[in-house]
């Protein structure tokens, strides 16, 4: 997983950096408020992807595949794919 920070946020678009370069996602957050200067923990394999996501507290049926990770305020929340 990628540590990108949060650097912008225009409604579900957030832009993430890392190591120098800028992504832009659509997220949907459900239950957490994530803010510019927070940070996601993503899988490669979202960073390829174009979709739309959208993430909430974790279900019993949940793999690592479906999760992400926020780090704010020096707390950590895992959270599940719901779609995308």
């Amino acid at each position: 997983m990628k540590k990108m920070k949060v650097v912008k946020k225009e409604g579900y678009d957030y832009t993430l950096e890392f190591e120098g370069k800028e992504y832009i996602k659509n997220i949907e957050f459900y239950d957490v408020d994530v803010e510019v200067g927070d940070y996601i923990f993503l899988n490669d394999n979202m960073l390829n992807e174009k979709n739309m996501f959208t993430y909430g507290p974790v279900k019993k049926d949940a793999t690592i595949e479906d999760a992400i990770k926020i780090v704010k305020d020096d707390k950590e929340i895992i959270l599940q794919r719901y779609y995308g």
